[in-house]
């Protein structure tokens, strides 16, 4: 008999065979009943940033579903990074805390009544080793790499296929798209660059559809071709950039139909956005992305969708107007889509992320009236919605902020990592200090002001002493409480804790920006949103 126990072959096979045993108890449980026909689903983080949510506790896991559930949803998104959950590709590797953790998840949804959607490969996270984007640059034209992704795609279908609340999943042009937008300034037009198109297809893809006359009209006055061999990454404010954006829709749509094939029904969100580029007048049109909508074999197609769309810079908008322009931009999805249901994996009432203060948005008093008037169209044209922001969070840069790794990350003398009231926390003892490097995670530390966010607990008053680069505050930890201290705008690299008696410090957050949903503050609070919200999942039911 041939042997196939190769070492990466092992490690997937055995991980899924633990993750199915470890989650057969679902049989004992009641079902969570059948199929919803319409999804109203949360992007679940707990009192997490998505980017570090994987390396944390969750600690009031239960509590958080039972809230979202009485919220009236009925399903929840989980992005699951590649890199967190195979941190290494070449041999092929898994984190054990990462899928053990997406087990009690699934484990605890359908305790709920919830079920579970996947985000198939989310780029960010705070993981050690190569930069994410490395990873998605490298699909094209890697097969090892493309391979990898696909045994990362296959054991998370087989860790979570047994579960009777697993929904299915979704890729997004999201995590893919650094590399449209970084490649012409690293390639454009250079040896590299020809090298470069090559290695990823780009100049077979072209030569497969166009005359070299043609790609030469592209291309001129920058450069022009005697054959497909020559053909660069083009520049960003080149007409070939068209050609460039066309190229990438069909890697997409390629990459999909294999990974449908390891994970079936797998959707993707779609890129509804018409990009600009210039064209061979030299007048600006559009790229759209229309040929990925019908998201290969997938039943439906995901998209994220913000009242910013199809709008004016700076425009504010009445809940009328919001509500009319999605059922426009809906129609256009489903023109080239085939009348499939859309899956609106992100719907942005709202967006505070910085960079984006032009796009237009709903007056504040129109929030409401939005998310009560849309469920019609969310039963004509949907199979389901989704927020982003359930539960307000900060960009925290902290890498194990809850110590669910116990010291991993953090530099530490005379600290005991411990297990205490219930939640793994540090033990900072008398003198003992606690670091962690995370200038390079947070970006505008000049713009906005830097915060350092933290619960603790002393027996007795103790000083405890917090620097973050170079400037240093003091507080006096008398029993448990939370602090947040504003440090102001600065640059800096690390942040300290030191201890003038024992200390447990737990939830450690270096933040400089809070992503606000209206729906619950940082703490947990009720916001404005969440009434609205409640209306329309009710709506929905009705």
């Amino acid at each position: 008999m041939k042997k196939t126990n190769s070492l990466k072959h092992w490690k997937r096979y055995v991980i899924a065979i633990l993750c199915m045993v470890l989650s057969a108890s679902y049989l004992t449980y009641a079902a969570v009943g059948e199929r919803p026909e319409r999804l109203s689903s949360v992007t679940y983080v707990s009192d997490a940033w998505v980017i570090n949510f994987w390396n944390t506790e969750t600690d009031h896991l239960e509590q958080d579903l039972a809230q979202i559930a009485a919220d009236g949803f009925n399903s929840i998104i989980l992005a699951v990074p590649w890199r967190e959950f195979q941190p290494c590709t070449s041999p092929i590797q898994y984190s054990e805390y990462a899928f053990n953790k997406l087990n009690r998840i699934m484990n605890a949804a359908r305790d709920q009544g919830l079920w579970v959607v996947l985000r198939v490969g989310y780029t960010w996270d705070q993981c050690q080793g190569e930069a994410p984007q490395t990873r998605y640059q490298k699909l094209l034209g890697d097969e090892a790499m493309k391979a990898a992704w696909l045994e990362y795609v296959k054991t998370l279908y087989y860790t979570v296929s047994p579960y009777e609340n697993f929904y299915g999943g979704f890729i997004t042009w999201e995590d893919f798209w650094n590399y449209v937008e970084d490649a012409p300034g690293q390639f454009a037009l250079k040896q590299s660059g020809i090298n470069e198109a090559k290695r990823i297809g780009f100049q077979a893809y072209l030569e497969s559809r166009y005359t070299i006359e043609e790609v030469n009209r592209y291309f001129a006055p920058d450069k022009t071709f005697q054959s497909f061999d020559q053909v660069s990454i083009p520049k960003k404010d080149s007409p070939a950039y068209k050609l460039f954006f066309e190229f990438y829709d069909e890697f997409l749509n390629g990459l999909l139909k294999e990974t449908q094939q390891v994970f079936p029904n797998l959707s993707m969100e779609v890129r509804l956005d018409i990009d600009p580029v210039n064209g061979l007048d030299g007048e600006l049109v559009g790229a759209g992305h229309h040929q990925t909508f019908g998201c290969g074999d997938s039943t439906y197609t995901s998209l994220m969708y913000s009242v910013s769309m199809g709008q004016p810079f700076d425009r504010l908008l009445t809940a009328a107007e919001a509500v009319s322009m999605m059922e426009q931009q809906l129609n256009v999805v489903k023109a080239y889509n085939g009348g499939k249901p859309i899956y609106i994996d992100q719907l942005l009432y709202m967006d505070m992320t910085p960079g984006f203060e032009h796009n237009a948005r709903l007056l504040e008093e129109e929030r409401n009236p939005f998310l009560t008037s849309i469920s019609g169209i969310l039963r004509n044209y949907t199979n389901g919605y989704a927020v982003w922001t359930y539960r307000n969070y900060a960009n925290n840069g902290v890498f194990n902020s809850q110590f669910a790794l116990g010291g991993q990350g953090w530099e530490s003398s005379r600290v005991k990592f411990v297990e205490y009231n219930g939640s793994n926390q540090a033990l900072i003892q008398s003198n003992g200090t606690l670091s962690q490097d995370v200038g390079s995670r947070i970006s505008s530390k000049q713009l906005f002001e830097n915060h350092v966010r933290f619960t603790a607990y002393s027996e007795r008053p103790a000083k405890i002493s917090v620097t973050l680069g170079s400037k240093t505050k003091e507080v006096v930890v008398d029993g448990e409480k939370q602090f947040d201290l504003n440090f102001g705008r600065f640059e800096y690299d690390k942040v300290r804790f030191r201890a003038g008696a024992n200390v447990y410090v737990d939830n450690i957050s270096v933040y400089n920006f809070v992503q606000d949903g209206q729906i619950y503050d940082l703490d947990g609070q009720e916001l404005p949103c969440a009434a609205g919200i409640r209306a329309l999942n009710q709506m929905l039911k009705e």
